[in-house]
């Protein structure tokens, strides 16, 4: 019934899907894409706070509860969306054990991510927040030193880990002693095990 009623849209970079407090009349998907969670201040400039990756429901609180969206989405580049009229989707929650399920399932483990999030920028500097990061774009089995392109531009990298742009480059600088190396988009780890303690908080003689 879902894909009897649901739409497949495609949209370009530096669109905007809808804003931060706008009461939502459809469930969107991310199928494929980038696009970023958004903020706007009292003098209207908009702030990034957030890289959201497919596969996900955007803002599945908010648009279930009926509540105004706590951010706005603008897509980064070019995305693929799946869009469901929520009158269809609430039809299908009480009708099917199934879906509802499902649903459950995904908000508490975006709940749960988010609590995480929560703790790791109480508890942790935007230094180790990006250590965190890099590490978990390196493989296992990658000899040193370790190199691979950053996804997206810094400034969305600085927002997925929740730190400001001049935050970031701060971050980057105090991993420097640690064998981190910055080329553009290109990042180098030469010491990977030391960049493992220093994210797990063990003390790093630098």
């Amino acid at each position: 019934m879902l894909n009897e009623t649901a739409d497949l849209a495609r949209v370009g970079p530096d669109e905007t899907l809808f804003s931060a407090g706008d009461r939502l009349g459809e469930l969107t998907f991310l199928v494929a894409g980038q696009v970023a969670a958004t903020l706007q201040s009292r003098r209207a400039d908009t702030t990034l706070i957030d890289v959201l990756l497919p596969i996900r429901p955007l803002c599945l609180a908010a648009a279930l509860l009926q509540r105004p969206a706590p951010y706005g989405v603008l897509t980064v580049t070019a995305a693929r969306l799946i869009i469901l009229p929520l009158p269809d989707l609430r039809r299908q929650i009480e009708a099917s054990l199934a879906a509802s399920a499902a649903l459950l399932h995904h908000a508490l483990s975006e709940s749960y991510r988010a609590d995480q999030e929560v703790a790791s920028l109480k508890l942790q500097s935007s230094a180790r927040r990006l250590a965190e990061y890099l590490l978990s774009r390196a493989s296992e089995t990658d000899a040193e030193p370790v190199r691979f392109v950053l996804p997206f531009e810094k400034r969305l990298l600085a927002a997925s880990i929740g730190c400001t742009q001049e935050n970031l480059s701060r971050a980057f600088a105090a991993l420097r002693p640690l064998g981190v190396e910055t080329r553009q988009d290109v990042v180098v780890l030469r010491d990977v095990t030391t960049l493992r303690a220093y994210a797990a908080g063990a003390r790093v003689g630098t």
